[in-house]
């Protein structure tokens, strides 16, 4: 009838008070935990809390699963931290992320989850070295490899799309073909053409060659300088999202149908920190689909 996630965040509603500060304690957004408790209630065809009180106010059925999260709770935890070999040891997990712009969105994440857990320590690796070797605990990449034993945890899918000024050229445009590139100012991440997609996936399949290539030292900087008209930049559509005033640039999609590609987590199955990672990989997907709410 419910899960453990379900007693977690009652627990968490009794001890912050409102819906907007568990949401927060949770890494969910309002409308996910909102769900969530409507589901629950839902579940149990009675409400759990009298709604618009401050602090929350339970009713009894939602009294009674306080009662249980306190009780089963602090034994999840002692099994969990037994299951790890011993309590209060030190965790660190290094992050490898073969797609340039994941570090925008999963650093909030390993810093919230830092100042929750003391003992738990993120590092950061090459992520070229990463994914020939994976020697990273978690690699977040685009890309399959086929030929390594490694556990995949889909992590979203997203669009990469072409972003420019309002007044470039091309911004009436319904979408861009692989010629449309042939007169542009390319601006892409300082690594080889043949790391990037909009190469591999778009350009080079059509033997199209941008008129120039300006490499840019960060996403922020690359907006900036599309939207001043400097140039055409190739990103997720959730980073332009993010980052970029609506007003301020044109997105246009790669293509008629669009250039998709899925965002994953790997790493080995045999990992010593594979707990720690698999209480981590369902915050860093919660962040994601906050990029599309």
């Amino acid at each position: 009838m419910f899960e453990l996630k379900h007693l977690k965040t009652i627990a968490a509603l009794n001890a912050s008070g409102s819906i907007r500060k568990t949401a927060e304690r949770l890494f969910l957004t309002q409308s996910a935990l909102s769900h969530q408790l409507k589901e629950l209630e839902s579940k149990l065809g009675e409400p759990i809390f009298i709604r618009n009180t401050s602090p929350v106010q339970f009713t009894p059925p939602g009294r009674l699963l306080l009662e249980l999260a306190h009780k089963i709770l602090p034994e999840v935890e002692t099994a969990v931290s037994a299951l790890k070999g011993q309590a209060g040891t030190n965790t660190s997990l290094t992050l490898a992320f073969a797609c340039h712009a994941c570090f925008q969105w999963l650093l909030p994440v390993t810093q919230a989850l830092s100042k929750q857990n003391p003992g738990l320590r993120f590092d950061f690796t090459d992520p070229l070295f990463a994914q020939e070797q994976q020697q990273a605990d978690i690699l977040f990449t685009d890309e399959i490899n086929e030929s390594n034993q490694l556990v995949l945890k889909e992590i979203g899918k997203f669009e990469l799309v072409a972003v420019m000024a309002n007044q470039h050229p091309l911004a009436q445009k319904p979408f861009l073909m692989p010629e449309d590139f042939q007169e542009v100012n390319l601006l892409t991440y300082p690594v080889p053409p043949r790391r990037l997609d909009i190469f591999n996936l778009f350009l080079t399949p059509q033997a199209v060659t941008p008129n120039k290539i300006k490499q840019v030292a960060n996403s922020h900087m690359m907006l900036q300088m599309a939207a001043a008209d400097m140039g055409v930049a190739v990103l997720p559509d959730w980073l332009v999202t993010s980052l970029a005033t609506p007003t301020l640039v044109k997105k246009l999609s790669l293509g008629k149908t669009g250039l998709f590609k899925t965002l994953y987590a790997s790493y080995r199955p045999g990992n010593n920190n594979r707990l720690a990672i698999e209480d981590f990989l369902p915050r860093a997907i919660s962040a994601f689909k906050a990029l599309y709410r």
